[in-house]
């Protein structure tokens, strides 16, 4: 006795489906599991996952037929296969992607290039669900041209309102590829001096030494001079002191040796220079050189701390004083001829 033709459908699709997930979860992982990359063995078992939806709507379409479906249901019918095929395919295809360019980024070791497959990643899934958008319209009778002009038409606004994200995101990877900073540098913007806390596809979080959350856009950061102290293995400390007009001579001449005694006591610090260099307006100013070996911008300003604080120690002790703007007047008395 025959079966009718819509039960025969359903047999045959559902023992295709069987067979399939039997081949995919219980025989071919015996050969995948042989070789040295896990990559096969994921497509293997993404194939499993789908061949189960993959039978069901191949069943569906097997039966078609044989539904009595005609007319509009009939087109509704095959538009909603089409879609649901769609959506199972798109899904795979970006499953077996974003797991290919994952496994590049830890074969690479490049902490750098994973954040940038990451940040990626979402822009690889769009791309993915426009193709499959365009072959649906296709499949279903839709004329490319039209879509093509939509396009075109609408190219111009998009493209004026994805202009700021476009630029955000150009920046972001040219800070992941140019590596400027990365995160937990100390870094100085214009007047924001701030630790890297995070690089994202927008915009840069900083924290500042008052502890104050930075936001700020990727643009600015490139289209700014942005100074890096990480990569800096010491501190060049240069500024000037002035002393009063009443400092004599000797004590003048002192006054060189005697800060250099105080940095090399100093620790992190190297004594470079110390000059007199200029008979100013209210004062007698020396030119200070110096180098803090460290990093760490704390340790940095304890110890430019320290040196200022035994110098002010040390000029006090010998009646050296600090100048400050003044001037001085002198009146002289002049006896014009004939008066008394």
């Amino acid at each position: 006795m025959a079966l009718p033709p819509i039960l025969s459908d359903i047999l045959l699709g559902v023992g295709v489906g069987l067979l399939a997930v039997f081949f995919l979860k219980k025989i071919i992982p015996r050969f995948t599991r042989r070789s040295k990359s896990d990559f096969d063995d994921f497509i293997v078992n993404a194939l499993g996952d789908i061949a189960l939806p993959l039978t069901a709507l191949i069943t569906l379409y097997l039966i078609e037929d044989n539904l009595g479906i005609k007319g509009d249901a009939l087109v509704a019918y095959d538009i909603v296969l089409r879609l649901v095929g769609l959506f199972i395919l798109v899904r795979f295809f970006n499953r077996v992607g974003v797991r290919f360019f994952q496994g590049v980024g830890r074969r690479t070791s490049n902490n750098d290039l994973n954040i940038l497959i990451q940040s990626l990643m979402p822009l690889f899934q769009a791309a993915v669900w426009a193709i499959g958008a365009l072959v649906f319209l296709q499949s279903i009778g839709v004329k490319m041209a039209v879509i093509w002009g939509l396009l075109s038409a609408g190219g111009i606004g998009i493209g004026l309102a994805l202009k700021e994200p476009a630029q955000e995101l150009f920046a972001y990877l040219m800070i992941l590829l140019d590596k400027p900073f990365t995160v937990g540098q100390f870094i100085s913007v214009g007047s924001v001096s701030a630790i890297v806390e995070k690089i994202g596809v927008r915009s840069t979080h900083l924290r500042s030494l008052r502890g104050e959350a930075v936001v700020m856009n990727n643009s600015a950061l490139t289209n700014t001079a942005v100074l890096n102290f990480a990569d800096m293995a010491r501190r060049r400390m240069i500024y000037s002191i002035g002393v009063t007009y009443d400092t004599t001579a000797e004590q003048m001449q002192e006054i060189p040796s005697l800060i250099e005694g105080i940095i090399d006591k100093v620790e992190h610090t190297e004594f470079n220079r110390c000059h007199f260099t200029e008979f100013a307006d209210s004062s007698l100013n020396f030119e200070l050189v110096y180098y803090i070996d460290t990093r760490d911008y704390t340790v940095a300003l304890n110890a430019q701390q320290n040196i200022n604080l035994s110098i002010m120690r040390a000029f006090a002790e010998r009646g050296i004083e600090f100048a400050f703007p003044s001037q001085t007047v002198y009146l002289e008395r002049s006896t014009a001829a004939g008066l008394s």
